[in-house]
């Protein structure tokens, strides 16, 4: 196949992108908005990339519990609207034409045990909608491991419709696999829906994370917290926007991340507050260390607020091991390794939660121990 932006117009729109699809999604990868958020990575290496990887149309997931069916969009009389802003994010239309027909996981009653997802760390997967009904609650589990393929990118496309009074819980753990990735998680809540976002791993290559949430129902209400490990020279990039589209609507963030060697990490978390968003209430906490002198860290909170009664804060920090707490713990006897060691471990702890909390502490702390 033809590799570089030019293999766009041998490609097929699947129908979801609608008319002439593709031609926004060859505009906007040389808009204003694609320049800026992609400031710190790569994109035309990674379209190539996307372009030339195999396609992953196989079914995500195994046996589903009682209550929970399984189509393929062309299966389907109409297909499913994934809600998805292809001038933000051109390249989820590229994978989408890449990879075919997505899939629908169609939550109608609350599964007795978590949907395990897998989360393949090579090629183009086709896109996954997870809609889930009134009332239901679902545990989503994804986890990409270490791989030994010859093979060096993968993109995966999750979007999750969440109906009134509806839950879900979506854990994500990277174990520091050896290909190039790409993934957008988006998500839309309809009213007293209630969204946890777990996601904590190693990164030793180039991970990109893009992430939108939109809170479109009063009181809707969002809770992530994250931690990762960069090193060995890896590049995370996590894109983080926010919707509070209704009034009533919770969002609490908290991501901390560690560049250690020469590695980097970016994050920009975007919140937009609506016009008819009153009583809307934000915050959001990004902590860096750069461990190493050849770390570099970026990060940037966005607040965009278009309503006076509403509650927003945001932090953003970028430092080093803190000296006083490394002079204290060496007069106690700890050796300076020791000493790193335990401070790095305690501030990347503070970002863990959910189902791969214990696995991503085991790995952090198998980095620190082999450094």
């Amino acid at each position: 196949m033809a590799v570089g932006i030019e293999a766009l117009q041998t490609l097929e729109a699947p129908p979801w992108l609608g008319a002439g699809g593709l031609t926004r999604c060859r505009q906007a990868l040389g808009g204003k908005l694609v320049r800026e958020t992609w400031k710190y990575s790569p994109l035309p290496k990674v379209t190539n990339a996307l372009l030339a990887a195999d396609e992953h149309q196989g079914p995500p997931v195994g046996a589903l519990p009682p209550g929970v069916a399984l189509h393929r969009f062309d299966e389907l009389d109409v297909p499913p609207p994934l809600g998805i802003d292809l001038n933000r994010y051109p390249l989820a239309g590229i994978a989408a034409a890449r990879a075919g027909a997505g899939w629908l996981i169609d939550v109608k009653r609350t599964p007795s045990h978590p949907l395990r997802i897998p989360a393949p760390a090579l090629g183009v997967s086709a896109p996954l909608l997870v809609r889930v009904a009134p009332g239901c609650r679902v545990d989503i589990e994804q986890e990409t491991v270490q791989t030994t393929d010859n093979a060096d990118f993968g993109a995966q496309i999750l979007v999750l419709s969440l109906a009134a009074d509806s839950e879900a819980h979506w854990a994500a753990a990277e174990f520091a696999p050896t290909a190039d990735k790409w993934c957008l998680l988006q998500a839309h809540l309809q009213r007293n829906a209630a969204l946890t976002l777990n996601h904590q791993g190693t990164v030793s290559n180039f991970l990109r994370q893009d992430v939108n949430i939109v809170l479109g129902g009063q009181g809707a209400r969002l809770a992530s917290v994250g931690a990762a490990l960069v090193q060995d020279g890896g590049r995370l990039d996590q894109q983080l926007v926010i919707e509070h589209a209704s009034g009533g609507t919770v969002s609490r963030i908290k991501q901390h991340n560690l560049a250690a060697g020469r590695s980097r990490c970016t994050f920009n978390g975007r919140i937009h507050i609506h016009a008819g968003a009153s009583g809307a209430d934000a915050d959001l906490s990004n902590r860096n260390l750069a461990l190493d002198p050849s770390a570099e860290v970026n990060t940037k909170p966005e607040l965009e607020i278009y309503n006076d009664d509403v509650r927003c804060a945001h932090g953003a920090t970028v430092g080093q091991l803190d000296a006083e707490a490394l002079f204290y713990l060496q007069s106690r006897g700890l050796g300076p390794q020791q000493a790193q060691r335990l401070l790095s471990l305690g501030f990347l702890r503070d970002g863990l939660a959910g189902p791969y909390a214990e696995r991503a502490a085991e790995a952090f702390a198998t980095h620190f121990t082999s450094a």
